[in-house]
């Protein structure tokens, strides 16, 4: 399936110019045993959407190809892994220094099977890559508005040492890559690399479509998803012999957790007397099913609130104080995360068809996750008189707005 692409924006100054130095400054005042920041799962979510347009742009050439469908990725994946392996026994990655896209998502799949990736770190490479994991804040340094990673001229002269070629789709178009087998494994490891970043593919499409960077509303969801993610792992401490399965929004933050491996193993300690607690994501749909059911009541018996949680525009508006609004999640239209998204969750009403939304999205990201950083909708450009619902509301929540007093949580 070929991703949508988003359409050329602007990106927010006030976004893209603060989170880098945020996340480096998170990380060097945090412990080491601390919770992921939102700074760190908003570029997780950047990471993702890059995900899903480099499969659409191999879809596209294996078309022109003739390739089978989902054989181009395939492909691209099988190359992927073995440059993982060469790339992690490289100085280059036990400097923590950011690869190239391919091999990054490689990397990101890994880590996400905990067990079997701290087995490769401490037994295959000794321990020199020292469980530290993506670097956040390079990696949102290259990564654009419209999803795309980029890597400069002048970073990729610096990575002339890789034994392989930096563009990996370039060098498949260019005939320059011979695929050896599937490289699903190699003698160092029994892993299905392969088999991993494909299901975590369908998990990136899943964050791609919800549009959480995309809400008004990007900090509460980022934040109420961290604060459930912390609940959700106090489930998992008291109740070690019971399957559990987290909700999408849980689980974006767990994944997060996890590629920083350090971090995620000392917190996992922390809160579950000393043992670590193992992320598997090769699991068959009835044992999820039953996990999630067993969740969802443990949830409510310890905490007493709903597990399931929609993040859409009108659910998270009627949220705000004073809101007279009707929740989708209680209407029969919506029930958890399955109204996601139901509308343009930039409310512009004019010039949005899909994910073509001629809003600005890094301005509500900004206005989101940079206190004071506040974009009208009346001083934006696709903005003009009645046509913009509401005229003068930065919240953009279409709830009990008159003017510049919005009566919802000011974010």
């Amino acid at each position: 399936m070929v991703a949508a692409i988003l359409v050329p924006i602007q990106p927010s100054t006030g976004f893209r110019g603060k989170l880098g130095p945020a996340l480096d400054n998170q990380v060097a005042a945090g412990s080491v045993d601390r919770l992921p920041s939102m700074s760190e799962c908003a570029v997780h979510l950047e990471l993702l959407g890059a995900i899903v347009r480099v499969e659409g742009e191999v879809t596209e050439w294996g078309k022109e190809k003739g390739l089978a469908e989902g054989v181009a990725w395939s492909v691209y994946c099988s190359a992927a892994a073995q440059r993982f392996l060469k790339w992690s026994h490289l100085a280059e990655a036990h400097k923590g220094n950011t690869p190239p896209l391919d091999v990054l998502i490689v990397w990101h799949a890994y880590m996400l099977n905990t067990a079997a990736y701290r087995q490769y770190e401490n037994q295959v490479l000794r321990g020199r890559m020292g469980l530290k994991g993506i670097n956040w804040a390079a990696v949102h340094r290259r990564i654009d508005e419209n999803n795309r990673f980029n890597i400069s001229a002048e970073e990729a002269a610096t990575m002339n040492h890789l034994p392989f070629p930096v563009d990996l789709l370039g060098a498949l178009k260019n005939e320059e890559v011979k695929i050896i087998d599937s490289a699903s494994s190699s003698p160092s490891t029994n892993f299905d690399m392969v088999a991993a970043v494909q299901r975590q593919l369908k998990f990136a499409h899943k964050m791609h479509d919800a549009k959480w960077l995309r809400s008004p509303f990007a900090a509460q969801i980022l934040e109420t998803a961290i604060r459930r993610y912390e609940m959700f792992f106090t489930l998992i401490a008291e109740h070690p012999g019971i399957s559990l399965s987290p909700t999408p929004d849980i689980d974006l933050v767990w994944h997060t957790h996890q590629l920083s491996p350090k971090c995620y193993g000392l917190y996992s300690a922390m809160k579950a007397n000393g043992k670590f607690i193992n992320h598997n994501d090769n699991v068959g749909k009835p044992v999820l099913a039953g996990a999630f059911d067993s969740a969802k009541t443990l949830f409510r018996e310890r905490f007493g609130s709903d597990y399931q949680v929609c993040y859409c525009e009108r659910c998270m508006a009627s949220r705000a104080p004073g809101s007279h609004i009707t929740r989708n999640d209680e209407s029969s239209d919506c029930s958890g995360d399955s109204c996601i998204p139901q509308t343009c969750s930039n409310s512009c009403k004019a010039d949005c068809s899909g994910d073509s939304c001629q809003n600005d999205m890094n301005a509500a990201i900004g206005r989101a996750l940079v206190p004071g950083d506040h974009v009208r909708n009346d001083e934006s450009s696709d903005c003009s008189g009645d046509s913009c619902i509401p005229q003068t509301c930065s919240n953009s929540c279409k709830a009990d707005c008159s003017g510049d007093s919005c009566q919802s949580e000011n974010i």
